[in-house]
């Protein structure tokens, strides 16, 4: 569907991270989304990032080198200050803590006309007041991924009114079967699969919890590698029912996804939780931490399930649940289903960005 936009904005993207993460996919969407509804967008990234090499493909993305080497990286400062001025961007989108940093003393020492805004997608860090006064000072809003992310930012000191909530959208698209085959041939996939497709978080619960498990369960660790938890017993006890995957494709994650029995997310840190948004799309069902955003995901007992991180033995009990009871689990996969399409797809997210951006650039008109 073309969109035609009546002021098309000018709208720069920065980030010093870009690589294989769930944050580079979020970017990629967005940045390509609005660019897809006529807006001029740009995005400053490394070199040699995947966010780079996706966005150079894409092509409807001018990209700029800029590393954020550091919170003070005096170069990429200049070049930052120096393209802004040129550019004269509307709107300058801050994703990762290096660049949230740099973009606000770019604003103030180059006197920039932009509007900075930053994205916020974990949970906030013990930081001093004067780094909290730099950042609400320095912008005219900090998104929230989620709900939950916004409440943990409140309680340290962030006004509610400076942080709107905007939820990552996910794309749904279709695995490759032939994929899905070989990969479950590579790994040597068979029994029933719990799994965890997230760089290293809590996975020390599921780990722990294969021993409440029956036999037959294999545990399937995506992105993570097997050194990460080579000193936890639980992991030594019970190699031979751990695959570790390391790090892969998203193409080859989502394929690794759709084998699942059960997907969990444990962590102690997620805003979002686009893993979890990502299962529910490919009807798997869903297990998460009760904390940050990802109470915002799964509606516990409609969508999936919920447990306290730490508690072991009632993970192992909701999994089982799951897997013998197939008719919680069908009313749950479905549920989960149109959630994901109708609260979690990515024309919201980029309407809702674009309507905060022109929000923000009809006041000062």
């Amino acid at each position: 569907m073309a969109f035609v936009v009546s002021n098309p904005m000018k709208i720069l993207f920065t980030t010093h991270q870009g690589n294989l993460a769930g944050a580079t996919f979020s970017l990629f969407y967005l940045a390509t989304g609005l660019a897809k509804r006529g807006h001029e967008v740009s995005c400053a990234c490394g070199e040699d990032t995947l966010l780079r090499q996706m966005l150079a493909k894409q092509g409807i993305v001018k990209t700029h080198d800029i590393s954020f080497k550091s919170y003070l990286d005096f170069r990429s400062f200049q070049m930052l200050g120096s393209l802004a001025t040129a550019e004269k961007y509307d709107v300058i989108c801050a994703q990762g803590g290096r660049d949230r940093n740099l973009t606000i003393m770019a604003k103030w020492i180059y006197r920039l006309q932009s509007f900075i805004i930053f994205t916020r997608r974990q949970r906030p860090r013990n930081e001093p007041w004067i780094k909290r006064w730099y950042h609400i000072k320095g912008t005219a809003a900090i998104v929230m991924v989620s709900h939950g992310l916004k409440k943990l930012f409140v309680s340290k000191g962030y006004p509610p009114k400076h942080l709107p909530v905007i939820h990552n959208g996910v794309a749904d698209e279709q695995v490759d079967p032939d994929l899905v085959e070989l990969l479950r041939k590579k790994y040597q996939l068979n029994g029933r699969l719990i799994g965890c497709v997230a760089r290293k978080k809590r996975q020390i619960d599921l780990i722990r919890a294969l021993e409440y498990l029956p036999e037959a369960c294999k545990l399937l660790l995506v992105g993570v590698d097997e050194k990460d938890f080579s000193d936890v017993d639980a992991f030594v006890n019970n190699r031979g029912r751990i695959v570790c995957t390391g790090l892969v494709s998203n193409t080859e994650a989502r394929a690794l996804l759709s084998l699942m029995d059960v997907h969990v997310l444990p962590s102690h840190m997620d805003g979002f939780g686009l893993s979890t948004v990502e299962a529910m799309l490919l009807k798997v069902p869903v297990i998460g931490s009760d904390f940050g955003g990802i109470p915002d995901v799964i509606n516990d007992g409609k969508t999936g399930l919920l447990y306290q991180n730490g508690d072991v033995e009632g993970l192992a009990s909701k999994i089982n649940s799951l897997l013998g009871d197939i008719e919680l689990k069908k009313r749950l996969v479905e549920e989960a289903y149109v959630a994901a399409k109708s609260s979690f797809n990515l024309t919201k997210t980029v309407t809702a960005y674009e309507s905060l951006f022109q929000s923000l650039l009809s006041t000062s008109r």
